[in-house]
């Protein structure tokens, strides 16, 4: 126990000292207004303790001795060898060592009274605070506790004015407390701000006030505490260089045995959590394959270390694997049934995979218990946006090819209600569009349709009725069914008896069309997918329509600012009739890769800006026409931003020779999807 409580009653009995000393000199000047003056024999007869001294130095070398609340009572019983400032000073050495057990408390249970100690010294501070006297003779008392009630804001989950307050406390040159600096860096993560959440604990590592020593007292906060949070800030705001230079220098700085540790032969508990950090760097940093990796290989040495579990359980998120990762969560919470941040993943897990009722049981679990889990916090925010209704837009534009048409646009809007016992949705679904087709007239085409969504275990179906508008207005019925039944295999079918996807010039000609779909993907991991597809459709001049399509997509390049993809296609399309209105060719072939190029330079924890640049090259071929060359440029900016919602918008210009006419068309298109 002696060992558990040296570092933090060395702080505290250091501070106790030097204040004693400061009094002591004070008083001995105001009782001894000569003796210094005089000479060094009369200053060494002055300097004789009496009894009232005594009593002051016992008194706060037990409040630096780790019981202030004790020295506190005792001081209180003297009131003529004790100030009111005196009392003050030895308080808010009282609140120092209650917001310590706070923590403590916080960090050590899951229990519903887990913050109680937090929420107690909280208290404690804010009725001293309306007892410290006004007064440039108390500001540094004042100062000392209102450092202290950053972190117990904090520690209530008051994040917002925990920073407020840190900020106005920050305005003066005067340092704070490491562990100050250090709530306020854990508070502006939990906001989302890890460009201020940066200095902040820059600031933890570096003051020179109760600065961060060795300790192996549980759950003190240690320097590879503030060290991690440091890493993940510079990580979240996009300074990849800088986090890899400090996890150069904490693994540097961390040994492989532990110096304070009883036994010397014992692996240094920090040295683990820097080799899992290495690991999450890899992970950050997009090389997915390589972070797993080295997640595995520290698993064969800690098989039942929760936080590497978590770690690995994360990575098959990051691989797009959630099935895997619900099965490592899972058999974790066997072992660390109370682990939060397995169980929390675990509501990641069921989030992916449409598990609607466990997502809810884990949100139940939490409730408003645990304010002050970044983890948790990030798990119930993606949980608000499920619950919450989603607006999905795209919209696009196209000039310059006359076969299909000579200029044209659409806008296909889809808005869902929210969450129906929890699997079902409603949405309504509106498309308009108009396109000019070359012969001095143009068409449009309006189509309204309401539906429902239904969602689990993998499954996404659904089914709209619809109606469109103008001189062929027709009635129609569509539907989709998607199925994952593992990590790997994808299944997705559909169909629409009034279909939006026929050429604008057979809408002009009064055609209608009914099509079927279906499509089949397998997904090796993130960076590489194959796709086959076949479509058919039947238009009501009789004519059928067939196409087929296998793509293969690989991610080459993969860094945290810098990625290079390509897609490999190879298509075909056959039609009966060719004499129609609209390009009909009776068979059809396209070879095609495309190269993409995406560079993202802004980053703000879950919040981007990337830009893209698409490369698209191959060869078309059209019966009774021969062979041409087709090419295509686009230029996209992309925003994340924040829990399912993103911006897309691009333009771009392509060229192909379609019915022995070679045509350069300019597009423009914006994608949004954001939840309300």
């Amino acid at each position: 126990m002696k060992n558990r409580r040296s570092s933090r009653r060395m702080r505290a009995a250091i501070k106790a000292t030097a204040l004693l000393l400061a009094l002591l000199a004070r008083d001995y000047c105001a009782a001894q207004p000569s003796a210094a003056a005089d000479s060094p024999g009369n200053v060494a007869e002055g300097q004789i303790m009496t009894e009232r001294d005594q009593i002051r130095r016992q008194v706060f070398e037990l409040a630096g001795g780790g019981s202030p609340q004790v020295a506190l009572e005792q001081a209180r019983t003297r009131p003529d060898a004790f100030s009111q400032k005196d009392l003050l000073q030895i308080e808010s050495l009282v609140v120092v060592t209650e917001v310590h057990w706070g923590r403590q408390q916080a960090i050590a249970s899951d229990d519903p009274d887990r913050l109680s100690q937090t929420k107690s010294a909280l208290a404690h501070i804010d009725d001293m605070l309306t007892r410290i006297p006004e007064g440039d003779e108390y500001a540094e008392v004042r100062r000392e506790v209102l450092a202290e009630r950053v972190g117990a804001l904090q520690g209530v989950g008051r994040m917002k004015e925990s920073t407020a307050l840190y900020e106005q406390l920050s305005v003066s040159k005067e340092p704070l407390p490491a562990r100050t600096y250090a709530a306020a860096g854990d508070a502006y993560t939990y906001l989302d701000k890890p460009r201020l959440a940066a200095p902040a604990y820059e600031r933890a590592l570096q003051t020179p006030l109760d600065p961060l020593t060795p300790s192996v007292e549980p759950h003190v906060l240690k320097r590879i505490d503030v060290q991690e949070g440091l890493f993940f800030a510079y990580l979240d705001s996009g300074r990849y260089d800088t986090a890899q230079q400090l996890l150069k220098q904490i693994s540097a700085s961390t040994p492989i045995r532990a110096d304070l540790s009883e036994h010397p032969e014992d692996v240094n508990e920090d040295y683990g959590r820097v080799k899992k950090l290495q690991a999450q760097y890899l992970l950050y940093t997009d090389r997915t394959r390589e972070g797993v990796e080295a997640l595995d290989a520290l698993r064969h040495e800690a098989p039942f270390d929760p936080a590497l579990i978590s770690a690995r359980s994360d990575a098959s998120l990051v691989q797009q694997r959630p099935h895997e990762a619900e099965r490592i969560y899972a058999g974790t919470l066997v072992d660390h049934p109370g682990d939060i941040e397995t169980l929390a993943g675990l509501g990641e897990t069921a989030l992916q995979l449409n598990q609607y009722d466990r997502a809810a049981e884990v949100s139940a679990t939490f409730a408003d218990q645990f304010p002050d889990n970044n983890t948790v916090k990030k798990f119930q925010r993606d949980y608000e946006a499920y619950k919450s209704p989603q607006l999905i837009v795209a919209a696009n534009g196209q000039k310059g090819n006359s076969v299909v048409a000579d200029n044209d646009w659409g806008v296909d809007t889809q808005l869902y209600s929210q969450p129906i016992a929890k699997y079902w949705r409603v949405f309504a679904h509106q498309f308009s569009g108009r396109a000019d087709t070359g012969d001095g007239d143009s068409v449009s085409r309006v189509r309204n349709g309401i539906g429902a969504d239904f969602r689990l275990n993998g499954i996404d179906a659904a089914a709209e009725v619809d109606h469109s508008t103008g001189g062929n207005s027709y009635t129609g019925a569509t539907g989709t069914f998607g199925y994952a039944p593992d990590d790997h295999w994808h299944f997705q079918a559909g169909f629409d008896t009034n279909s939006n996807g026929l050429p604008w010039k057979a809408y002009q000609a009064g055609i209608t069309g009914r099509t079927l779909g279906a499509t089949a993907r397998y997904s090796v991991d993130d960076r590489r997918y194959f796709d086959l597809a076949y479509g058919v459709g039947r238009y009501s001049d009789t004519n059928l329509n067939q196409q087929w399509a296998a793509i293969w997509y690989e991610r080459f390049l993969n860094t945290p600012n810098h990625q290079v993809s390509t897609w490999v296609e190879f298509n075909t399309s056959s039609n009966t009739l060719t004499n129609t209105p609209y390009f009909s060719p009776p068979r059809d072939y396209t070879a095609q890769i495309t190269a993409m190029y995406q560079w993202t330079p802004w980053r703000n924890a879950d919040k981007s800006f990337a830009q893209r640049v698409y490369a698209t090259f191959g060869g078309y071929r059209q019966t009774n026409v021969g062979d041409s060359g087709l090419w295509e440029v686009r230029l996209e900016q992309a925003w994340q931003l924040g829990t399912q919602a993103s911006l897309a918008y691009g333009i771009g210009v392509s060229s192909q020779r379609m019915d022995r006419t070679r045509e350069t068309s300019k597009l423009i298109y914006l994608n949004l999807n954001i939840p309300l």
